[in-house]
């Protein structure tokens, strides 16, 4: 093989993440549960609540509340995932839990908001599917007099008034966690192919700046650049046609910005011959357990997770603003880099 793999990656502290629900242990479809990162130089820690408010004894701080969900859809594990941790934190809490599926169309995720708002709901939370097309929608929500929690995905809106608070990860800093990766594997550069998921959302483009940022761009060389659309079929196709106008032995990494991605891209290289982590490196975001098999094969060089464990957060987002408390206009769930080096813990070895 023409490049051989260094990977040095420090394991990262083990601190807990408030969003995981770290008391359930993940299925083996779903995204396991992360710990948080240290946050890097100049990151901001997240603004999670750390005490809860207490329900009264013999009752629970959502009894008699309506929470909706407005979710972009349910076409990976990921989002699976967390539309069942919201839900269960939710009903647990002794609220009604409603959900409504966009299927990856903006505008019936605008109609869904006001279907909730009209069904009465207490609280809303939504995972926006794209940046813009909402506005109008949330504001309504919030002039109702119903908080609005975003969850996963920002928008071109402002805080009071599309929105309560926004909980996220840091999407730069995944991107830049990947692009340290990389440049650990390959201190000479190389030719790199970024596979994202469109334009229209913060999640991609954010995710794919931090990357690009994060390489030294005098040794590193982006020679392709195309749309997955987030689906492992479509990243699979992108690949193939990059492999087919590139040629495999020009291509020394493949970026994606999801996981999901990533295995598509994988099957991709392999179906054209070639090894994934060998001939060309492998990176991606989200943390799935296909990607930390993968990584602890030496298949994909990198995860760094993005946790879909909302349900924690959320409902204690939701208890502080029952009890009157101001909560933050931007909390950030903190992520953790997985490599060879540590992922091991995650598998459960």
């Amino acid at each position: 093989m023409r490049k051989m793999v260094a990977m040095v990656m420090a394991a990262t502290m083990a601190l807990s993440l408030t969003a995981c629900g770290s008391s359930s242990k993940p299925a083996e479809t779903e995204a396991p549960a992360t710990e948080a990162a240290a946050p890097a130089e100049g990151k901001t820690e997240a603004a999670a609540p750390e005490e809860k408010t207490e329900a009264p004894e013999g009752a629970k701080v959502l009894e008699g509340k309506k929470v909706g969900f407005a979710q972009t859809d349910s076409m990976s594990a990921w989002r699976t995932t967390e539309t069942d941790s919201i839900k269960e934190y939710v009903e647990n809490a002794g609220g009604e839990f409603i959900v409504k599926d966009a299927g990856g169309d903006i505008a019936t995720q605008e109609s869904d908001i006001r279907d909730l708002v009209a069904a009465g709901v207490d609280y809303l939370v939504v995972a926006p599917l794209e940046n813009n097309g909402l506005q109008g929608a949330l504001q309504e929500a919030m002039e109702s007099n119903i908080p609005v929690i975003l969850v996963d995905r920002a928008i071109d809106g402002d805080a009071g008034t599309h929105y309560t608070t926004a909980i996220m990860s840091d999407f730069v800093w995944e991107g830049e966690q990947c692009a340290k990766a990389l440049t650990e594997a390959l201190p000479d550069g190389g030719n790199v192919v970024i596979i994202n998921g469109g334009y229209d959302s913060s999640t991609s483009t954010d995710r794919q700046d931090g990357f690009v940022k994060g390489l030294d761009s005098s040794k590193f060389k982006v020679v392709a650049e195309q749309d997955g659309e987030w689906l492992m079929d479509k990243a699979q196709a992108v690949m193939e046609n990059i492999i087919q106008a590139q040629g495999g032995e020009n291509i020394d990494a493949v970026f994606c910005v999801t996981d999901d991605m990533v295995q598509g891209a994988m099957n991709a290289i392999e179906a054209a011959g070639l090894k994934p982590g060998e001939d060309i490196l492998t990176l991606g975001i989200d943390g799935t357990r296909a990607a930390f098999e993968a990584v602890e094969d030496g298949r994909q060089l990198a995860s760094c997770t993005c946790s879909p464990y909302f349900g924690e957060i959320v409902v204690d987002t939701i208890s502080k603003i029952i009890g009157g408390e101001e909560v933050p206009a931007h909390i950030t769930n903190e992520d953790t880099l997985y490599t060879k080096d540590n992922v091991k813990v995650e598998l459960g070895f």
